[in-house]
């Protein structure tokens, strides 16, 4: 059943479903994307990231694996705030993500969800024994997707925000 929720700004109903399908499938043909982190003399340190491909039901967790000895691993452990940004021109497909990082260092678990294609970026065993996987709980969400959200296109972002299970348009 369709969530469809009248925007605040507008009067406009919007198709919460259709737009988070439309997300998830936007997310999903990108490789990279933008990870943005708060850098600690303030501002912001953006970098780019290859995505873990999601898991099957959640669509809302994109997950990471990265050097826990890294600038941004410490930058989240001070702020687990983050944003992360990707971007389809073809399809003129921008989606902007934000939402709560959590870190998984426990060499039992990395272990657990270690692939071999992850060796070519931790060659050494002191690499992988400093892995990390990053999990970003996504809670809050800027569309511009052509065909999907509001004309004219670009001109403002559609917004939906995580509440409870659910998700809803904000103005």
């Amino acid at each position: 059943m369709s969530q469809t929720i009248d925007t605040i700004d507008t009067g406009e109903a919007v198709d919460v479903d259709r737009l988070l399908a439309g997300a998830a499938k936007a997310i999903r043909s990108i490789r990279y994307c933008w990870l943005a982190t708060a850098a600690e003399a303030g501002g912001a340190r953006l970098r780019p990231m290859g995505r873990l491909p999601h898991q099957a039901g959640d669509d809302w967790t994109i997950q990471f694996v990265t050097d826990g000895r890294s600038r941004k691993v410490s930058e989240m452990r001070r702020s687990r705030e983050v944003a992360l940004v990707f971007q389809r021109e073809a399809d003129d497909a921008y989606v902007a993500l934000s939402g709560t990082a959590t870190l998984c260092a426990q060499q039992s678990e990395v272990r657990r969800r270690w692939k071999d294609a992850y060796n070519a970026y931790f060659p050494t065993e002191q690499d992988r024994a400093n892995a990390v996987f990053v999990e970003v709980a996504v809670a809050r969400m800027e569309l511009w997707i052509r065909g999907l959200t509001p004309e004219p296109f670009g001109l403002r972002a559609t917004v939906l925000e995580r509440e409870g299970g659910g998700w809803r348009a904000t103005a």
